[in-house]
């Protein structure tokens, strides 16, 4: 006989389910079905798209959420933000159609206590942190633009990551920066998988991905449009090591793909592979200028294919120098450096050169393909590039930038040349495959696309 008890016990079921999520989760957070903790940012005040800062909203969502890997998820919609503060063990997730977008005023950045002052203010920071990720397909949106036209006054970064360790980058979108979009300094264990980094190609100091200090960075499956650097490792407290680099697409108005300029103490131990480089200005460029250590470097499987707005392309780009021509730094040492299975087209050329008595060492290239059309007349050329600085001193360092070849190296000591051949523009291009000067150790040779070598 039905007494009415279970129609009453089905009543009470929705009340209990909500003691039940009252118990494990406070107002404001939510519980994830895998029992992790979820704070929806909208349930500590922000509001998408009302043009109010949401900083403080999405504060307390970090507070309630972070130190035992709960979720701090951004909703879809548009939320301001001057600046907000990863902490440890959390993650921040933007959803799909989620933006957190860059206050339209410096004064609505805090300053954050990095240690640095160039790098002191923008989206997204952690300082000190471990065990973080990122995650979603939403957008992090430097807005950036208006800042373009005051460099000195502007963010320093979209993402900065300041001495780091543990954090994981995945799935989504930044664009539009004041100034870099993602910085890594004196970092350790940062992974960055599947990140689509955009910015004008105009838009000033706008790098992808800064590694500055940094130790075992992973970088994978990323495209990247911008117009400085793209990848830019950077050395000036730490060794730079332990950077693998795979599956990226890459497009620069500069490098992309960059060593330098800071160079000390160094950066060693780098895989650059499976990548496609686009529209820029350098391939591989390597700026050796503070006298440092560039060693054991291989790029592997590479296509790269030079272009932009600029009068002069380099594909590979290998350079010692110094900032000033009394340096008290020195010359700095290259070794060890190699290029496999890489496809090349390009208006330029490749130039690789040390210094006398201060080469380039251990240096190869095998199967190595490079197609010249429309080829630049490289005897015109007023000197080696020296990096984005418009007024460098000149050091009276070694210069072959205007030798006619496809291959110029100078001040190199062992050079390996396995399958390495080079397609003229024209049957009548002035340049010769290869031309070398002062160097030693020299194995095989450059063939031109008919198989005659050089």
């Amino acid at each position: 006989m039905d007494t009415g008890g279970g129609a009453v016990n089905r009543m009470l079921l929705p009340a209990i389910a909500v003691l039940g999520c009252a118990a494990c989760a406070a107002p404001g957070q939510l519980a994830a079905p895998s029992g992790q903790m979820i704070c929806d940012v909208t349930r500590h005040g922000a509001i998408a798209g009302d043009g109010a800062s949401d900083d403080a909203a999405i504060a307390a969502a970090i507070d309630r959420c972070a130190g035992h890997g709960g979720q701090v998820r951004v909703p879809a919609g548009v939320f301001l933000s001057g600046g907000i503060a990863l902490k440890s063990h959390m993650e921040l997730h933007l959803a799909p159609g989620a933006s957190l977008r860059g206050a339209p005023n410096l004064a609505d950045y805090r300053t954050l206590p990095t240690g640095d002052q160039e790098r002191s203010r923008g989206l997204v920071s952690g300082i000190g942190v471990t065990d973080v990720t990122i995650t979603g397909s939403g957008t992090l949106d430097g807005a950036g633009t208006p800042f373009h036209a005051t460099p000195n006054a502007r963010p320093h970064f979209t993402l900065g990551l300041f001495d780091c360790s543990g954090v994981r980058v995945s799935g989504i979108t930044l664009i539009d920066p004041a100034k870099y979009q993602v910085t890594t300094n004196r970092c350790s264990n940062v992974t960055l998988d599947g990140v689509t980094i955009l910015s004008d190609m105009l838009a000033p100091n706008a790098d992808g991905i800064q590694v500055r200090d940094s130790s075992d960075v992973t970088i994978t499956n990323c495209r990247i449009e911008t117009g400085d650097d793209a990848i830019v490792l950077k050395s000036s407290a730490r060794w730079v090591e332990r950077v693998r680099v795979s599956g990226c697409r890459l497009v620069s108005d500069d490098a992309a793909f960059k060593f330098g300029t800071g160079s000390e103490p160094g950066i060693r131990d780098v895989v650059v592979e499976d990548t496609i480089i686009t529209g820029s200005r350098y391939g591989i460029a390597l700026f050796m200028q503070d006298g440092g250590i560039y060693e054991r470097a291989v790029f592997r499987n590479l296509t790269i294919e030079t272009g932009g707005r600029h009068a002069r392309e380099y594909p590979v780009f290998i350079d010692i120098d110094t900032r000033q021509p009394d340096s008290a730094a020195g010359w700095g040492r290259v070794r060890d450096i190699a290029f496999e299975q890489v496809q090349i087209a390009t208006r330029g050329n490749i130039l690789i050169q040390g210094q006398p008595g201060h080469d380039v060492e251990g240096l190869s290239f095998s199967d190595v393909t490079m197609r010249v059309a429309s080829a630049v007349d490289v005897t015109q050329i007023n000197g080696k590039p020296r990096g984005n600085r418009a007024h460098a001193p000149r050091t009276g360092a070694a210069d072959y930038s205007n030798l006619a070849g496809h291959f110029v190296l100078g001040h190199v000591d062992g050079l390996g040349l396995a399958n390495v051949v080079t397609q003229a523009a024209t049957p009548g291009d002035a340049r010769a495959p290869l031309v070398l000067r002062d160097v030693r150790g020299v194995t095989g040779t450059v063939y031109t696309h008919d198989g005659s070598p050089q």
